[in-house]
């Protein structure tokens, strides 16, 4: 595991402290057509995860009060109802991890220049997208972070490209809103969308994946693997993992699925083969806190 806190968990401090600084709503700057997060993010990432509010309303509780002194309960619950979905590109090497975040929040605008400035750590310019008229501010500290308007946050790994998209998507007329102009597949897209009440990810890099969810090595010759973390109904301090591995043929299935078995310890009744290449994988528990460390929070 990684020694030291995730870049993100400092960003979601600082995001924290914006919040907790504005006493009033958020007001959204003028656009046309309205962007979704996801349309942000490019295809360079191993594997994505889509992190609903609905889906553990513990998960931003949990990281405010554990590491801001004295906060009160009441206060943590108000700033977590801040950040509704959270897509998250995720690449890594030996002890280093890269993502790439755009989330869907409402964040006030007018108090972001109190708390990322100079003073407090963060070096502050201004990007403009080519053969456009706009400027976005650009805040740097471990980590690049931006907000082209109060319902989106970029963070992460190449901030200008994701700032670049939404120039050009935000300026595309209102009857495009429907139709999502995205780099990643589209089938991708829309098993990350679809999370409403479950933590959901997709892996269309799986070794990457799986050396970070199993800690072993496992090249199972997959297209894909994608699956969903839900909280275990019986115990709040678990989820209930399920997984769906995609190989590339059927001799690949039946190795790979042995050497699963050994991984998570698997039942019969936990497995399903479906037609000759796609194995699912049903109700593994992973305590909640193992998962922040899969996750860095």
């Amino acid at each position: 595991m990684l020694k030291h806190k995730s870049n993100l968990f400092i960003i979601l401090v600082a995001l924290i402290f914006v919040i907790v600084a504005s006493a009033t709503s958020c007001k959204t700057l003028p656009q046309g057509r309205k962007v979704d997060a996801i349309e942000l993010l490019d295809d360079r990432s191993a594997f994505y995860i889509a992190i609903p509010k609905k889906a553990d309303s513990d998960l931003i509780e949990r990281i405010i009060e554990n590491n801001i002194d004295k906060i009160p309960e009441s206060q943590a619950k108000a700033i977590a109802q801040r950040i509704d979905k959270a897509y998250i590109g995720i690449n890594r090497s030996r002890n280093v991890l890269e993502f790439q975040a755009a989330i869907d929040a409402s964040i006030p605008l007018n108090y972001i220049p109190k708390v990322l400035n100079e003073k407090n750590g963060w070096e502050v310019s201004k990007y403009a997208p080519e053969q456009s008229q706009s400027v976005y501010p650009v805040y740097k500290s471990k980590i690049s972070i931006s907000f082209p308007e109060s319902k989106i946050v970029c963070l992460g790994r190449n901030v200008n490209y994701m700032i670049d998209r939404y120039d050009m998507l935000c300026k595309m007329p209102e009857d495009t809103e429907n139709q999502i102009y995205s780099e990643l597949d589209e089938q991708l897209i829309d098993y990350l969308k679809s999370a409403e009440d479950e933590i959901r990810f997709f892996a269309n890099k799986p070794q990457s994946f799986l050396t970070i969810l199993t800690g072993t090595n496992l090249d199972l010759k997959l297209f894909d693997v994608k699956g969903f973390f839900v909280t275990d109904p019986n115990f709040d301090s678990q989820y209930l993992l399920s997984l769906e591995f995609n190989f590339k043929n059927e001799k690949f299935l039946k190795v790979g699925r042995g050497l699963l078995i050994l991984a998570f310890g698997l039942t019969d009744s936990q497995e399903e083969i479906i037609g000759n290449n796609v194995l699912k994988i049903n109700g593994i528990r992973i305590d909640k806190n193992q998962l922040y460390k899969v996750l860095v929070l």
